[in-house]
């Protein structure tokens, strides 16, 4: 039967363990060098020497003790090659525990506390909205990936530089994306700081993963005003949407949740109550985004009313049509032709759709009549396009000008802050409408004029500098 001894001293022991040959070590062994008189096997814990002797490759351990706020706290730690090693994680350990006694003691993997962070995130009062919980576990899980099994207390600089080569090679390119995983990685272990489960936060130690400042594309307001006439004059039931976010600021969610009680069309104002959020598939009625935002009034412009009594005219006529059928039970203001709700994915695919059909048209009203006019004739013989159709293009004065830019919907919540930048409201104005958090963000977001009215800056800036006109040399 084998036996096991104990070698011990500055609070590290080393264990001798039965080798796989089921030879157990003599008592001589625990006094010093390993000097076992049998020979032992290939997979043995213990391997015969250059110089003839048998090297012991036991492993080491340790276990170390704390005071802290007058108690006692202890951890043990296992499994070292040598007798130093053990010491160092000792000395660790000892530190640690005098820091943060629940670092020390738990073995938790960093994808164990991501877990437990984001289920605390879902409830309580510090609660993630749904959509923001969905992206924040799928980022999670791009941690959990690459580091997700370090244990906790490990973590540190060069673990999170493993994390961004990790980024670098599965997503290169997508800078946006590795800036969010960073913020997400760096506010779990803030939280397990503060909550004593790790005694240093390694995200301190290293410079923060940023995405770069990129240019917002967006029309200005005559390319907006050309592409409202358009669909109006088609009868494009996406035109109110479109045309109330840009003159309102309001979200896309915030649109799609906007019910008629909301609305006061008599004094020209309506109130953010409750936003849309999409889940996959699965849409929720729940609060604004932001506490600033819930519950703040918003005033309307008369053509905004003009454009609010049309739609609730239509929904009447839309009522009668479908009768039993019309499904707009929640009396939202923007619905579909039978009553259902507008989802958010609806208007975020909505307007660039329409742009990309906008420019098709426009590039056939440009079309010349003489030297494009073997492709007219194609045009009018197609069955996309037809003779009636071609000619009603051609006429449409609508589709003068330069093709308009591919914009996202949330543009139209830029386009709107823009506008009122340009027209002398300050910042605090674009925040308390648009319903930031800080008047930082709006700041950070909105802090840039459109082309028109930076060439009026310009110009301005420039009559100011009291000079004489030049006269132009002959």
């Amino acid at each position: 039967m084998s036996t096991t001894t104990n070698r011990t001293g500055g609070g590290v022991s080393q264990r001798h363990t039965a080798c796989d040959c089921e030879q157990a070590h003599t008592p001589g062994c625990a006094g010093g060098r390993c000097r076992c008189p049998r020979e032992h096997g290939p997979r043995c814990a213990h391997r015969v020497r250059p110089d003839g002797k048998t090297a012991c490759g036991c492993p080491w351990a340790f276990a170390a003790s704390a005071v802290r706020a007058g108690k006692r706290v202890q951890t043990t730690g296992s499994g070292y090659s040598s007798r130093s090693a053990a010491l160092r994680a000792r000395a660790e350990a000892v530190e640690t525990l005098r820091k943060a006694p629940a670092a020390a003691r738990r073995g938790d993997t960093l994808s164990d506390w991501l877990t437990s962070w984001l289920d605390r995130r879902s409830t309580g009062s510090n609660v993630l909205r749904p959509s923001t919980l969905q992206a924040y576990r799928s980022w999670a899980a791009i941690i959990r990936e690459a580091i997700g099994g370090e244990r906790l207390r490990d973590v540190t600089a060069e673990t999170l530089d493993d994390l961004e080569r990790h980024l670098h090679k599965t997503l290169p390119g997508r800078a946006t994306t590795h800036a969010r995983v960073f913020a997400v990685l760096q506010s779990a272990l803030r939280d397990a700081y503060r909550r004593g489960m790790i005694a240093d936060d390694p995200t301190r130690r290293r410079e923060t993963v940023r995405a770069p400042k990129t240019r917002r594309t967006m029309m200005q307001p005559e390319q907006f005003g050309r592409l409202i006439d358009w669909m109006q004059a088609r009868g494009e039931r996406m035109a109110p949407v479109f045309w109330v976010a840009a003159a309102t600021g309001l979200r896309r969610g915030e649109l799609a949740g906007l019910r008629w009680v909301d609305v006061d069309l008599s004094a020209g104002r309506l109130i953010v109550a409750q936003q849309a959020v999409q889940i996959g598939r699965e849409v929720i009625v729940g609060a604004p985004k932001t506490a600033t935002g819930e519950g703040r009034v918003v005033m309307l412009d008369a053509r905004t009313v003009d454009v609010l009594r049309g739609v609730l005219a239509q929904q009447a006529l839309d009522a009668q049509a479908w009768g039993s059928d019309y499904g707009n039970h929640a009396a939202l203001v923007f619905a579909n032709e039978d009553g259902s709700p507008l989802v958010p994915e609806q208007l975020t695919r909505a307007l660039p759709r329409m742009i990309k059909r906008f420019n098709a048209e426009q590039r056939v009203y440009a079309l010349d009549a003489v030297a494009d006019a073997d492709e007219l004739q194609q045009l009018a013989t197609s069955h996309g396009m037809g003779g009636a159709r071609l000619a009603r293009i051609r006429i449409d004065t609508t589709l003068e000008g330069k093709p308009l830019p591919v914009v996202t919907f949330h543009s139209l919540r830029h386009l709107h802050a823009s506008i009122l930048l340009a027209s002398g409201r300050g910042l605090a104005a674009v925040q308390r409408r648009l319903g930031h958090s800080s008047i930082t963000v709006s700041s950070d977001l909105y802090g840039h004029l459109i082309e028109s009215a930076a060439r009026s800056d310009a110009e301005a800036a420039a009559a100011l500098i009291p000079t004489r006109q030049r006269v132009p040399v002959d």
